[in-house]
């Protein structure tokens, strides 16, 4: 494997450093080794190191040092913004962000650098929406039509990543650093259009790659895209040890299986089923704790799915109810038994008493498109 050229700035603890490159004193490495903490790369970089060349096929993973995460504390409802107010901010702020990532995947399929201010620009977008009202930004991806396969997952697995750092009371950086990670975890499919039919982990080597081209990246994207593969168990691409994988990386693994298991193009997918499958491989392979609390955060039925209720009304579900999870917001718009529309109607399902959820439908059946009901 050819030694790769990383920036002071991009070098992680667990790194083998054959030499340097650049520098602005007079440092000669005698002879190869790993750098194994963040203050020898400090001492390094206080040093005049600008750039070494490493061995990538001799890493280190070090022990993570992210703690667990706190549990979520629910904002006060008169902080939660109406979905009906929100919902025009959101479609601004997904809009902006399927440009940008655009923009980001033909520099990488032209294997030019990647603007990462536009990047970091939506990520604080999509964290500003997620703060007023998560489920509107849920809900609208949910729905939305279906493009280009690559930009829609990314886009997908950034919306689910803004939400869940943010159910989890992540400062904005770390949320803003976590949706970044979601956006760019396949840009290296871009470049190679053969990865997009190979497991996602062929792809993660020439994504790091197409990163390091950008500067102003913070290390931790690019290590929680380099475990996004890695299952607990060790089955997963790298096999690391329980122990080694980071949270970051976990929840980006737990994002990316549920955003791949759920838009499937030619065929309706179940999203009781999804959940279903994600918690079989829990906890032997997915960290138990986080996917439970990705569950609760996107909710049993999430925003943006179809739901029969008892009485035969077919209702689109608009938010979550975090206390009450199997009796969420929704909208009522037409009667599965006699067939025809009704006359639009919000309702709380945990404020009455006359009907519940039967289950998620395929509202194609019926012959409608959820689209025609936001």
């Amino acid at each position: 494997m050819p030694y790769q050229r990383v920036s002071i700035a991009q070098l992680q603890p667990g790194s083998y450093i054959v030499k340097v490159l650049e520098q602005t004193g007079q440092l000669a490495i005698k002879h190869a080794g790993f750098v194994r903490t963040r203050e020898s790369i400090r001492n390094l970089k206080n040093q005049g190191v600008l750039v070494v060349a490493i061995d990538p096929s001799k890493q280190l993973t070090p022990r993570p040092v992210e703690t667990k995460p706190p549990p979520p504390e629910k904002e006060p409802e008169a902080f939660r913004a109406v979905f009906a107010e929100e919902q025009p901010k959101a479609e601004r702020s997904l809009e902006q962000t399927k440009k940008t990532q655009q923009q980001v995947l033909k520099a990488a399929a032209n294997e030019e650098p990647i603007d990462l201010s536009l990047v970091h620009e939506v990520s604080a977008g999509l964290f500003d929406s997620v703060s007023r009202n998560p489920d509107v930004l849920l809900y609208l991806t949910r729905i939305a039509e279906k493009s280009d396969m690559l930009l829609q997952h990314s886009i997908n697995c950034a919306v689910y990543m803004a939400a869940f750092a943010r159910f989890l009371n992540f400062p904005k950086h770390k949320v803003q650093n976590l949706i970044t990670a979601a956006l760019l975890h396949d840009v290296g499919k871009a470049q190679q259009p053969m990865l997009l039919q190979q497991p996602d982990a062929n792809a993660i080597s020439t994504s790091l790659m197409v990163l390091q081209q950008s500067t102003a990246l913070a290390g931790e994207v690019s290590f929680w895209i380099s475990q996004h593969c890695a299952l607990l168990d060790g089955s997963g691409s790298p096999p690391l040890q329980e122990q080694q994988i980071s949270n970051g990386s976990r929840m980006l693994t737990i994002v990316n299986m549920y955003e791949k298991l759920s838009n499937v193009q030619t065929s309706y997918v179940n999203p009781l089923n999804v959940i279903r499958q994600l918690m079989a491989m829990a906890p032997a392979q997915l960290d138990n704790s986080l996917l439970q609390l990705f569950i609760k955060c996107i909710g049993v039925y999430p925003p943006g799915s179809v739901v029969r209720l008892t009485t035969g009304r077919l209702a689109l579900v608009l938010e979550n109810n975090q206390k009450k999870p199997t009796l969420p917001r929704v909208k009522v718009f037409y009667h599965s038994v006699h067939q025809h529309h009704l006359p639009p109607r919000v309702i709380d399902l945990s404020r009455q008493q006359e009907e519940q959820i039967e289950g998620c439908v395929d509202l194609r059946k019926y012959g409608l498109e959820v689209r025609n009901y936001l």
